[in-house]
């Protein structure tokens, strides 16, 4: 794996733990795939299908797991960014740093 290195670069460590965690990964992969913002409904409702739970509980569970247990740590090392009054997300620069990876998540969902 190629990481970009800059002054700001994530370490390999930190981006191995982001990556870790596979609806992380989904979520990482589905933004760098659509390339635009994405409400946070939108990528709960990608997530759950791509998931075992399409119906609406599942919907809502994802939203919630998004809201709750990823977007801390993505805002937390710079690879997102939320927009709260649109209710959505889209990746930082910093994510460029292993877009290697993002290709492959990508390419995975397809």
């Amino acid at each position: 794996m190629v990481l970009r290195h800059d002054q700001n670069a994530l370490p390999e460590t930190v981006v191995d733990e982001l990556l870790a965690e596979p609806r992380r990964r989904l979520l990482l992969g589905v933004l760098y795939d659509r390339g635009e913002r994405m409400s946070v409904a939108d990528l709960g409702r990608e997530l759950a299908v791509a998931g075992t739970d399409p119906t609406p509980d599942g919907r809502r569970e994802m939203r919630r797991a998004i809201r709750e247990d990823d977007l801390p740590k993505l805002l937390a090392t710079d690879v997102v960014r939320y927009d709260s009054t649109l209710d959505a997300v889209s990746l930082s620069g910093a994510a460029r740093q292993f877009e290697d990876r993002l290709t492959e998540l990508a390419r995975e969902l397809r």
